[in-house]
């Protein structure tokens, strides 16, 4: 096994930031906001089923849970299993130029460097109607979350490959444009 040590990359995790919508207002009695963290109470109910003799008798049940979130998450770390393999070089490479704010040139103009296809960042939630239209908010505006860009990124893989080969050999991420569409060689310096 090869340990690669690639968390300099991604540097410190931006501990001043606020995560989550701004302007989202949950006025709920079973909903409390202090400022650092929210607390929310939960009433599950399931039916239990008994049988006694032939007869069946259905018992309605109710469970209080009570859920704590931090509004402000700490620094966080993503441990990569195959960090070296497609996937993981993906992830990398897609982290970094999101980062980055990186663009580049295709047939068709400008592409930029987007978080398209993740739940966490480009799905919406059906929260309800206002009376006029039905209203969806981003995933990432309700619950507090990291952002992609500040994690901390480390792996390993079993392959002997660095990051940039296994990136290369890939076909993602910076070394494939750097090597490929010629032009910008900050694209290499960043790996």
């Amino acid at each position: 096994m090869n340990f690669f040590g690639w968390s300099s990359l991604f540097g410190e995790s931006d501990s001043g930031k606020t995560y989550g919508a701004t302007g989202l207002k949950i006025q709920s009695p079973a909903v409390k906001n202090d400022g650092t963290s929210l607390t929310a109470d939960f009433e599950y109910q399931r039916n239990r089923i008994e049988n006694n003799d032939g007869t069946m008798t259905i018992v309605p049940e109710k469970h209080h849970y009570k859920f704590k979130t931090e509004l402000r998450p700490k620094k966080t770390g993503l441990l990569l299993v195959g960090l070296g393999g497609n996937n993981g070089s993906t992830v990398v490479g897609a982290t970094i130029a999101n980062r980055e704010k990186m663009t580049w040139r295709t047939r068709n103009g400008e592409q930029k460097a987007n978080y398209f296809g993740s739940i966490t960042q480009s799905t919406t939630i059906h929260v309800g109607y206002d009376g006029q239209k039905q209203v969806y908010l981003p995933f990432k505006s309700l619950l507090p979350m990291v952002e992609p860009n500040d994690l901390i990124i480390d792996g390993w893989d079993i392959n002997n490959a660095n990051l940039y080969e296994a990136m290369l050999r890939a076909k993602v991420g910076l070394p494939y444009f750097k090597d490929h569409k010629k032009g910008n060689e900050n694209y290499g310096s960043l790996i």
